[in-house]
């Protein structure tokens, strides 16, 4: 199923792939993963207090859950938490040492900008 919702996602059919996900959490509420997925479709779509609720379950069920840390840090930036972004961003990027994982890879270049635009606001005082 998860790969069916993937897809869906992937080729931006959001309600399907919504319908998909939320099958799969409540087939297997103790799924990691499918409360990752749920959660990082709630992050694209803007409905971030539910996306944050699937995303911190994820990390309770996983601690390893690299994707979850990504899309949480994502929308604790939104919410104005950088503190907690970068506590994020930085076990995200340690879970993949080796640099292969797409959602880590993300987290270092969302990094990265997040010191750049610190740096640039500290800059100007």
């Amino acid at each position: 199923m998860g790969k069916l919702g993937t897809m869906y996602y992937d080729q931006g059919d959001l309600d399907r792939a919504r319908i998909v996900f939320q099958g799969m959490v409540e087939a297997d509420p103790s799924s990691s993963s499918a409360h990752a997925a749920l959660g990082a479709l709630y992050v694209r779509t803007g409905h971030d207090e539910v996306a944050i609720q699937h995303l911190n379950r994820a990390i309770e069920l996983d601690s390893n859950q690299l994707s979850a840390y990504v899309n949480r840090a994502e929308v604790e930036l939104k919410f104005k938490q950088p503190e907690k972004a970068v506590a994020d961003l930085k076990r995200a990027i340690e879970l993949d040492p080796a640099g292969q994982d797409p959602a880590a890879n993300r987290a270092r270049m969302m990094a990265l900008a997040l010191n750049q635009a610190l740096k640039a606001r500290n800059s100007g005082n």
